[in-house]
């Protein structure tokens, strides 16, 4: 019989005709990696032999095995470790298709008990055999898998030439530029992923006109059009063959999961535990990079219990209760404000307290208010609230605050230097000044963080703005899950504090007028329930006569029901029968039907068919599958998946089982319902949020002593930003040019105070039109993209202009070369050397000029925007970072590699508005990218094109854009 193994280097198939009678090396067809195959025995296995002093990494490493952990006991807990255990058998056999399902393979008992292996994506794909390249002796034949035909004839005649006329000269054997040779690096064989790398930075180099050089003989337009077409039309054959026989299982991502469990349970969970899913392409839904290891698997056993036992219950509703403490007020600083750098807390003091709390103050400078170290009676979801208000001085009363403070400290100096009368005054005077001009000072409403902690683990629960006065608190209420753990609830001060502020903080004490929280007291209730059972019990457990006349026939309907919602599709009797047994296995030593049933559920959860976006891979004669239509009920998970991040609703799989969903005009009316959903946040902040790399901000903070109003409010407040705006843009059905350049902006009054936007009042992000004057509009002069473009104590050029390519235009500009180096430190002769000055001598070295003529015009014309993303007219080189009259102005004059020049962030924008089909092209790649879970191939930029065209027919509308993703051929097909 024919045997298929699969090589542990490039993962290329290799199929034996007649399996092996014994074990015997080969090497590998395509990468030439020695390997040892086995003879069919339990199980067939392929692994390169050991190298000598190093175990083998990939296939004969003895693994630990997957320990379980308590909470199923015997059969329980064998049924589950059964289940586990076929993770890795199931993935391999790529699930079979609907509705022909096949059942999972049963293991015997003794399977429970193998150590898993790590489940990487399954992915087949043809072995790379080009004409000049033979499969080594010995090795097997490749089967009947499709092969690659160069086009030698044209490579003869239209590539090579070009190539000897154009290239080799400065890309050969002679002088080897870059370290890119077209006689040794761009073979005829578009499979292999790197040639096809390589060929792709050559239309880019020739589409953009920066090969050949100017001072070199150019090509004419035919002569690049020829070459350019062979190439497309080469990458486009491999992608469609690679296509054919290359085929990714997309596991669910952490968002996925945690958004699949609350639709399918009707509970939350906590994921922050999982493993961070790795980015591929821009995005973490990539399937090439969404392994499965024993980590995650055990990872998700825990979770699959967790929510089921939240989801289902038993016995009589617990009693909701109520506790409240009240701090009370005290005489002394440390009772009555309790305050430092960054929190403070009015009527803070110690006092005993109801129920089973206890208050912890330090004797002085405490950072916040906390009720900790106590036990709830009953897990569940608690309201906690908190009654507070909060009183904001205006300027005047800052500056008089700080002139009464400088006027008791000048006399203190005076007392131990009265000759320093003169100096100390004219400190004072400047300090005065900067009261009165700094917008740091115009304060808004002080913010209030409440903080939970379960088992010693702290979460934010909710952050508010207080704007109630002392005359009418405000109670502020938020639900959140707690546990029987030590628990502790914490109202932070949120309100950062500049720096430059510490000392008269500390010196002046009430003098100086700051921003004050006041919490009167908070209060916790619960556990709270809607209904009793719960509807997540209900909706999983209905009331049914059939569960008292035959339980047995119960649970088997309600495992066919769960199945088909938890798996996104119909399933056959097998399965429903499969997972039966594991309830029929634990029924007769369980307590109760809802532990017993929770077993069967479980497995479910740990399923290859729940975890993993499974379309069918191949035919049951085990052929490659060629690229065919998704069904229904595929469609549905990919739409969900695409504007979600969850499992499809029940309208969904309606019309997928009526056949209905491919109809595109009911497609289109789905994406309307859908993007009209609240769940379409997830796709806001899933995709906008790793196109924009909002991810990113805070990993690298603008420092604090030279960006002082950069603090955690404004932090959130400008990630928030960015997505509203994008939430604008979608909701309205407005251009997606406006995400380029738009005469609006989303923010809330905490960013009208930093852009110097005035009349936004309250923490509610609101649209408001750019005043004259104000340079903002569009996600180049957002915050989030100025910071995370940003070294932290100084603005990158470099960063933002790279920046602007991949995101706005499309175009990734490499890796720097190895010898680049850095920016100059100094420059000679020159004093006060701005950043522009000492990256032009970098841009002096003849290695580094070809990137950063691309990428540099991009950064400098963003230069008027500080490491924070706040305005500046001038680069600051005073006492952290104050700007000085005499310090240089900016410099935003930018010149591109083809002659464009323009001047800062307007003129900017106006470029880039003239390439308005390469960022709706990149916008569209982007979405496509997301959208299918996989990077885009050359058969792939069809549809992307076609799109864009559709879309600006139809006035351009990023909402049109989504439709015609939706409606493109692939992601229909698979």
């Amino acid at each position: 019989m024919p045997l298929k193994v699969r090589c542990t280097s490039c993962e290329a198939a290799i199929v034996f005709k007649t399996a092996p009678s014994a074990d015997r090396t080969i090497a590998c067809p395509k990468c030439s990696a020695r390997l040892t195959v086995r003879a069919p025995r339990d199980r067939q296995t392929v692994a390169p032999p050991p190298r000598a002093g190093r175990g083998n990494r990939k296939g004969t490493r003895n693994r630990r095995p997957l320990m379980l952990g308590a909470g199923l006991g015997g059969a329980a807990l064998a049924a589950v470790a059964m289940a586990v255990a076929l993770l890795p058998d199931a993935l391999a056999l790529a699930v079979a298709p609907a509705p022909a399902h096949e059942p999972a393979p049963v293991a015997s008992p003794a399977a429970a008990a193998d150590p898993p292996v790590v489940v990487r994506p399954v992915v087949r794909r043809v072995a790379d055999l080009t004409p000049a390249t033979a499969p080594p002796p010995g090795a097997p034949a490749a089967g009947d898998e499709p092969q690659w035909e160069p086009d030698a004839a044209g490579f003869r005649e239209v590539v090579s030439p070009f190539l000897t006329k154009h290239c080799v000269n400065c890309h050969g054997p002679d002088l080897n530029e870059g370290n890119f040779r077209v006689d040794e690096h761009l073979p005829n064989a578009f499979l292999d992923l790197s040639a096809k790398e390589k060929w792709g930075e050559v239309i880019n180099v020739l589409n953009s006109h920066e090969m050949p050089p100017e001072d070199m003989p150019q090509p004419s337009a035919e002569e690049v059009a020829r070459v350019v077409d062979w190439i497309v039309e080469q990458s486009a054959r491999a992608e469609l063959l690679r296509r054919d026989t290359a085929i990714v299982l997309r596991r669910l991502n952490r968002d996925e999961y945690q958004n699949t469990i609350r639709d399918l349970l009707g509970v939350g969970i906590d994921v922050s535990g999982f493993p961070q899913d790795p980015a591929s392409g821009g995005f973490d839904n990539n399937g090439r990079a969404l392994t499965l290891s024993p980590l995650l698997v055990e990872l998700y056993l825990g979770a699959a219990r967790e929510a089921l036992d939240l989801a289902l219950v038993e016995g009589e509703r617990p009693p909701s209760l109520r506790w409240r403490f009240e701090p009370e007020t005290g005489d002394g600083d440390s009772n009555r404000v309790e305050y430092d750098g960054q929190r403070v807390i009015v009527n803070g003091g110690q006092n005993p307290v109801e129920g089973p709390f206890k208050v912890l103050h330090h004797e002085s400078w405490n950072k916040n208010l906390n009720a900790r170290d106590f036990k709830l009676p009953h897990a569940g979801e608690y309201s906690i609230r908190v009654r507070a208000a909060g009183r904001v001085p205006d300027r005047a009363a800052v500056v008089a605050s700080a002139r009464q403070i400088h006027a008791g400290r000048l006399q203190e100096r005076m007392k131990d230097n009265p000759k320093g009368e003169k100096y100390f005054r004219e400190e004072m005077e400047r300090d005065l000044k900067h009261f009165e001009a700094d917008r740091m000072y115009d304060y808004g409403p002080p913010r209030l963080k409440l903080v939970k902690t379960l088992g010693g683990q702290p979460a934010t629960v909710d952050e508010y703005d207080v704007e109630a006065s002392p005359a009418d608190p405000q109670v502020f209420e938020t639900r959140t899950r707690m546990t029987t753990e030590s628990a502790g609830v914490t109202v932070h001060y949120d309100y950062s504090v500049p720096s430059v502020l510490e000392n008269f903080w500390m010196q002046g004490k009430d003098e100086f007028a700051r921003p004050e929280l006041l919490v009167d007291w908070i209060e916790i209730e619960g556990p709270l329930y809607e209904s009793w059972p719960p509807e997540s019990h209900t909706n999983l457990l209905p009331e049914s006569p059939l569960r008292e006349a035959d339980e047995r026939e119960y649970a088997r309907d309600m495992l066919a029901r769960f199945l088909r919602r938890a798996y996104r599709r119909p399933v056959a009797d097998a399965e429903i029968d499969a997972k039966l047994a594991l309830y029929d296995a634990v029924r007769p030593d369980a307590a109760s039907f809802v532990q017993a049933i929770k077993t069967p559920l479980i497995a479910t959860l740990v399923s290859p068919h729940f975890l993993y976006l499974a379309e069918p891979t191949e035919p049951a004669d085990g052929r490659p599958a060629a690229p065919r239509t998704l069904d229904g009920h595929e469609l549905a998970s990919r739409l969900s998946y695409f504007l979600w991040s969850s499992m499809p609703d029940e309208a969904l799989s309606d019309l997928a089982d009526e056949g209905r969903l491919s109809d595109p005009a009911v497609t289109a009316e789905q994406v309307d319902r859908m993007l009209a959903d609240p769940k379409s946040a997830a796709f806001v902040r899933n995709f906008a949020g790793q196109w924009l790399g909002l991810r990113e901000v805070g990993a690298n903070p603008p420092a604090e002593d030279l960006y002082p109003r950069y603090d955690r409010h404004l932090e959130v407040s400008i990630v928030r930003e960015s997505e509203a705006f994008f939430e604008e843009i979608l909701r309205h059905d407005l251009p997606a040019t406006n995400l380029v350049s738009s005469d609006f902006v989303v923010i809330n009054e905490r960013l009208g105070r930093y852009y110097g936007i005035p009349g936004v009042e309250g923490d509610a992000f609101r649209r408001v039109t750019v005043p004259e004057g104000v340079r903002r509009g569009g996600v180049v002069t957002q915050a989030s993209v100025l910071t995370i473009t940003s070294n932290g104590t100084r603005t990158s050029p470099v960063k933002r202009g790279t920046w602007v390519l991949k995101n706005v235009l499309g175009t990734d500009p490499g890796l720097p070369v190895a010898n680049a180096g850095d920016i100059a430190p100094k420059v000679p002769g020159v004093d006060k050397a701005t950043v522009r000055q000492r990256l032009e001598i970098h841009r002096s070295l003849p290695q580094c000029a070809r990137c950063h003529d691309k990428i540099d015009p991009l950064g400098f014309a963003l230069e008027n925007y500080d490491a924070s993303g706040s305005w500046r007219e001038k680069e600051g080189f005073g006492y952290k970072g104050r700007i000085g009259s005499s310090d240089p102005d900016i410099d935003a004059s930018a010149t591109l590699p083809d002659g464009t020049a323009f001047v800062g962030v307007e003129g900017l924008q106006n470029a880039l508005m003239q390439q308005e089909d390469l960022f709706l092209k990149c916008l569209a790649g982007k979405l496509l990218t997301y959208a299918l879970g996989r990077e885009l191939g050359v058969s792939d930029r069809p549809a992307v094109d076609a799109a864009v065209a559709q879309m600006r027919a139809e006035g351009g509308t990023l909402r049109a854009l989504i439709h015609h993703v939706a409606a493109s051929e692939p992601f229909r097909t698979k």
